[in-house]
């Protein structure tokens, strides 16, 4: 299953059931498993795993090094997990500091020109579109949905089951089973199309709107608000409550 164009290090673990394309490099200390397809001159780096079932389609650089000046050629990691789907061009970097870790969790396509920067979280489920840029530290929850274009500024947050439209500056966070619309990036209701996909009943669709009616309608200054849902003094969707334990960045405003 590896092609005789191929160059693949004896010290590479590949699965023999993994099929490896023309032209591809698959480095040392690259663990490949069963079932994934690179398909033509892809490149994967040391360090880097990648999960059963995986698709990386032609051209995709994976695992290489962090783009960011403070790395100095420490060890570090990328975790792909299973089932993913990796298009054309997609380029993926290892964590930065000693021990650093890039991780895309199972079930996550990453369309074709778009970029996933060092110590990134792409959790369950993540849809990333074309030509999408995320800079070091992001965090995209599971089953969120990044448009075409858009870029997303380091350590910024895509909550889960949200949607950030196409061409934005995603600057400050995204909060989960939201839509971002608009320069720049501002709340624009739920994201009703996934909590529907994703079985969310009625009975919870209605608390999250109550919830960010309170965020973002109610009286109180949104720091007090984020912090009585954080505290559980307010009745809270479980997924906002989590979302606001760990919160300590800035957070998009309403768009009306």
């Amino acid at each position: 299953m590896i092609h005789p164009s191929a160059l693949v290090s004896s010290e590479a673990k590949v699965h023999e059931s993994a099929s490896v394309g023309p032209w591809c490099i698959v480095e040392a200390g690259a663990k490949i498993a069963e079932g994934v397809v690179l398909d033509t001159r892809v490149h994967v780096f040391g360090n880097s795993s990648i999960g059963a079932g995986t698709h990386i389609f032609d051209g995709a650089v994976i695992g290489g090094e962090p783009q960011a000046l403070k790395y100095e050629g420490e060890e570090t990691f990328l975790e792909i997990g299973e089932n993913c789907k990796i298009r054309e061009y997609v380029t993926v970097n290892r964590g930065c500091g000693e021990n650093g870790i890039t991780k895309i969790a199972n079930d996550v396509l990453l369309m074709a020109y778009s970029h996933v920067g060092h110590d990134c979280l792409l959790e369950r489920g993540v849809v990333i579109s074309n030509g999408v840029q995320l800079g070091g530290h992001v965090v995209v929850g599971e089953f969120a949905t990044i448009g075409g274009g858009t870029y997303v500024q380091q350590f910024s947050k895509i909550g889960a089951y949200s949607f950030a439209g196409g061409t934005l500056k995603i600057i400050r966070d995204v909060p989960p089973a939201s839509r971002a619309l608009g320069e720049p990036a501002r709340f624009a209701g739920l994201n009703l199309h996934a909590l529907r996909k994703h079985n969310f009943s009625e009975e919870r669709i209605n608390l999250l709107e109550k919830n960010y009616r309170e965020l973002y309608r109610g009286g109180k200054p949104t720091a007090e608000v984020i912090l009585d849902f954080a505290d559980e003094k307010t009745e809270c969707d479980p997924l906002l409550a989590q979302y606001f334990k760990n919160f300590s960045g800035n957070l998009i405003t309403s768009l009306k």
